[in-house]
């Protein structure tokens, strides 16, 4: 699992019974609200190392409350059913994920590489956190509307990276853009679902020849398929 913590860290990442999450019963003298933070992000991590583990369809909040080692009635006091849990899941681990791209794209001097360098980042980021992997690409297609639509929202946020007006793109009509997202995504919902999540790096050097040829054309897209990662 990744060494991250705090506000960087991916949901599913640590564990909810971590002693120092621990809240001692009685007189412990937190705050009311890091209480309620502290017991709100042991059932985020808690509730997707279940779903990793078993399927969405076979979690219940009974499972999700005992791996967070907290009460039924404390899970209500933070969502109101399981696709709540997901989606503050989702939303908080998607945000990370996009914010970890769009710091190595940021770092490149060109638009190629800055969109091999956030490929990097996804696929490292998405290896070395195989429950966050599995419930984010694979195990939301089992979630209820709310959570589905926060997933084409994401997704929707990858459009950026097409349209950069720091660099002197040619323009692509959104579905292009769409469908290369699109592609990337399938890549790694295959290779996940195939129990394949620790070998996502080896997919740079393609994905990244797939990303840049609508924009950049073979010629320039093929020296990036011979660079190994």
């Amino acid at each position: 699992m990744s060494g991250d913590s705090g506000a960087d860290a991916l949901p599913g990442s640590r564990s909810a019974r971590e002693p120092e999450r621990a809240i001692k019963p009685g007189r412990h003298g937190l705050p009311p609200e890091t209480v309620a933070g502290i017991q709100r992000d042991r059932l985020i991590d808690a509730f997707v190392q279940v779903v990793a583990q078993h399927g969405y369809r076979n979690t219940t909040i009974s499972r999700v409350t005992g791996a967070a080692g907290v009460t039924k009635k404390t899970f209500y006091a933070h969502f109101g059913d399981l696709d709540g849990c997901f989606l503050a899941a989702y939303e908080r681990g998607t945000a990370i994920v996009l914010g970890r791209m769009g710091r190595a794209y940021a770092n490149e001097s060109s638009w190629a590489e800055g969109i091999r360098a956030a490929l990097r980042a996804m696929l490292a980021t998405m290896a070395a956190e195989p429950h966050f992997a599995r419930v984010s690409l694979v195990e939301v297609n089992a979630a209820g509307p709310r959570v589905r639509r926060a997933r084409i929202e994401y997704l929707h946020g990858f459009r950026g990276f097409f349209t950069d007006p720091a660099f002197d793109l040619e323009p692509v009509p959104v579905a292009v853009v769409d469908a290369i997202v699109g592609g990337v995504y399938s890549a790694l919902y295959v290779r996940i679902e195939s129990g394949e999540t620790a070998d996502l790096p080896a997919l740079l050097p393609e994905l990244t020849y797939f990303a840049l040829l609508p924009l950049v054309g073979k010629e320039a897209a093929a020296p990036h398929l011979a660079r190994r990662p």
